[in-house]
């Protein structure tokens, strides 16, 4: 049964196993990947269901069956998009990624509009907010954001997701964006050779000032790479997406910190996002998704 409009956890479920098998990316698509895409570097393995725990812990506030819904679109990405960069901000497909983040937060806004909203739209909104937090998620293990020092959220504005333009500065760091071939006047510094992490600082001479710059690894079967050889690592010598790397846990540890607190940001955009669409009204429908009993954060 439906209440008050709201979709019943049957009924995502059965939905959920529908849909979430369809779509394309953002970024030019992905060919259909089937079962056994599970195997491949990137998928939620059942001993490291790092996306899966995440989500859980910054979105516990929600309906079980919403929050398992938000869940699964997220872990599907890793099969959706096996093939493509920006879903997972590798090969420093930085703007990419954002655009992702962009765009699937938008569909979520617009298919939450009260006017027309059913069950599938519903779900619909809750697949995109999915593979938008699989992004940002994505973002802290696949760069060298903690490497460089970051210790605080890649953005913290309840704006639409910002573009990371290629060769800009991310303001709540001073990071470099490092996307494409550098520009003349700039200069790119990593020391290969050094033990991780200090392999992974990567230096820019940008005009007259120096800066950290902040790149992702490269992926080989991902076409596209955006990363310039003088700063390049592969995503086996960068990611941070398991407890069980070795030389990496306390950076995997910082690394999962910053995941949970941005996708509980994502929450608080979407929200905002939802409001300046549809008004009071809209917000009342996405707050039909917090459980019983429970608040979700203090937005501002």
């Amino acid at each position: 049964m439906m209440n008050q409009g709201s979709v019943g956890a049957c009924a995502l479920l059965s939905l959920c196993a529908a849909l979430l098998g369809c779509g394309a990316s953002d970024e030019g698509g992905a060919d259909e990947i089937g079962p056994a895409a599970a195997s491949e570097p990137f998928s939620t393995f059942p001993g490291e269901p790092n996306h899966e725990e995440i989500t859980a812990t910054a979105l516990g506030f929600l309906r079980t069956e919403i929050l398992r819904a938000i869940q699964l679109a997220d872990a599907a990405t890793d099969v959706e998009f096996l093939l493509v960069n920006a879903n997972h901000f590798d090969d420093c497909n930085f703007s990419g990624g954002s655009r992702v983040v962009q765009r699937s937060q938008a569909e979520a806004v617009a298919r939450m509009n009260p006017n027309t909203l059913t069950p599938e739209s519903e779900l619909l909104a809750i697949r995109a907010f999915g593979r938008s937090v699989h992004a940002v998620q994505d973002f802290y293990a696949h760069t060298n954001w903690v490497e460089l020092g970051g210790e605080v959220l890649v953005d913290s504005s309840i704006d639409a997701f910002p573009t990371l333009k290629p060769y800009s500065k991310v303001p709540s760091t001073g990071f470099i964006v490092i996307e494409g071939p550098k520009p003349r006047r700039a200069a790119l510094n990593r020391d290969e050779r050094a033990a991780y992490p200090a392999n992974a600082v990567v230096s820019v001479k940008l005009d007259k000032t120096r800066a950290p710059g902040l790149i992702s690894g490269t992926v080989d079967y991902e076409p596209g790479n955006f990363c310039p050889a003088p700063a390049s690592m592969t995503h086996d010598q960068l990611n941070k997406d398991k407890s069980t790397l070795a030389d990496r846990v306390q950076q995997h540890e910082a690394a999962k910190s910053l995941a949970i607190l941005q996708t509980e940001h994502e929450w608080c955009r979407l929200r905002e996002l939802t409001r300046r669409a549809w008004g009071s009204a809209g917000v009342a429908r996405l707050d039909t998704w917090i459980a019983a009993g429970m608040t979700g954060p203090a937005c501002e």
